[in-house]
């Protein structure tokens, strides 16, 4: 089994792994929080974008992004017009996602509250670093899905609390 492949170390090498799986867990849950997030704020006309271009089809943005990862056998490659259908949020309203995004974020500040109050020495140094990252960036995004909807306000992103996951920073509009 591979359960009895940890015992030489007490169990350690086990515990690791977990702790492991249990970061990543957590890790793809911000990716989910922050993908409604974005979806949110381009719904409620809150991103900023750059100039449309038009020399270039959506189509041929998508082949020119995406086209070598069609030479992979796994996973299958995605075809544009799958690609097309499920990055389309048309007819969500940017409440539902952005209270999407909202208990995404929750649940990883749970999660995280969690895994920190276990006992010493099973987080290390660098998960108890990244975990800590991920619940003020969980904080301050759960923070921002109340708050973008406001009148007067525009957002940004930085990267402060974590290398990896942005955070949203609501600043009043300048007149």
């Amino acid at each position: 089994s591979r359960e009895g492949s940890y015992k030489g170390d007490g169990g350690a090498s086990l515990v690791r792994v977990k702790m492991e799986s249990y970061v990543l867990e957590l890790q793809m849950m911000m990716c989910k929080g922050l993908v409604r997030l974005l979806a949110g704020l381009d719904a409620a006309d809150r991103l900023k974008r750059p100039p449309r271009n038009t020399f270039t089809e959506e189509e041929q943005n998508f082949w020119q992004r995406f086209g070598v990862f069609h030479v992979c056998r796994h996973p299958p490659a995605l075809s544009y017009a799958d690609f097309a259908q499920h990055t389309r949020v048309d007819g969500v309203p940017p409440q539902q996602l952005l209270a999407a995004a909202a208990e995404c974020f929750k649940e990883v500040r749970g999660k995280v509250a969690g895994l920190l109050g276990l006992p010493p020495g099973i987080v290390s140094p660098e998960q108890f670093a990244d975990l800590t990252g991920m619940d003020k960036v969980a904080a301050a995004n759960a923070t921002a899905t109340r708050l973008v909807e406001m009148p007067g306000v525009c957002v940004d992103f930085d990267y402060k609390h974590h290398p990896v996951f942005a955070t949203v920073v609501i600043r009043r509009e300048k007149k």
